[in-house]
């Protein structure tokens, strides 16, 4: 079971997975905010900030690099784990953005609570 402080932002513009997601990460004891698209995402993250982020790729509104370059050059966000999802091909997705974790729609289960515990377990850059 995960800490309860751990909370974790899932960004889908698919209402299923979102929802699919979501009970999920519930279920092993994350606190889970939901958001459809990269804005929305934005949104949630100046209410709240997240351990770490899922985030679809392809998506209306913001996209999911575009979600994560904003991340990136917030200095208030900047620390929080990014973890990408897409159902294109993610080693094509790796070569392009190296060190980002991206998961393959659809996943396994088991595979993707295990990536969800190593982005919140990983060291990442503090806030300041």
């Amino acid at each position: 079971m995960a800490p309860a402080t751990e909370t974790v932002l899932v960004v889908d513009d698919e209402q299923g997975i979102l929802e699919a997601l979501a009970d999920l990460l519930r279920e092993e004891g994350y606190r889970v905010l939901t958001a459809s698209h990269g804005k929305e995402a934005l949104e949630r993250m100046a209410e709240v900030k997240p351990d770490l982020v899922l985030t679809d790729w392809m998506m209306p509104v913001l996209d999911g690099p575009a979600l994560i370059e904003r991340i990136q050059k917030d200095p208030e966000l900047r620390h929080i784990a990014v973890l990408g999802m897409s159902a294109v091909d993610t080693n094509g997705l790796r070569r392009q953005h190296p060190g980002m974790e991206f998961l393959q729609k659809p996943f396994d289960i088991r595979a993707l609570m295990k990536q969800v515990r190593k982005a919140l377990d990983a060291p990442r850059v503090q806030e300041g």
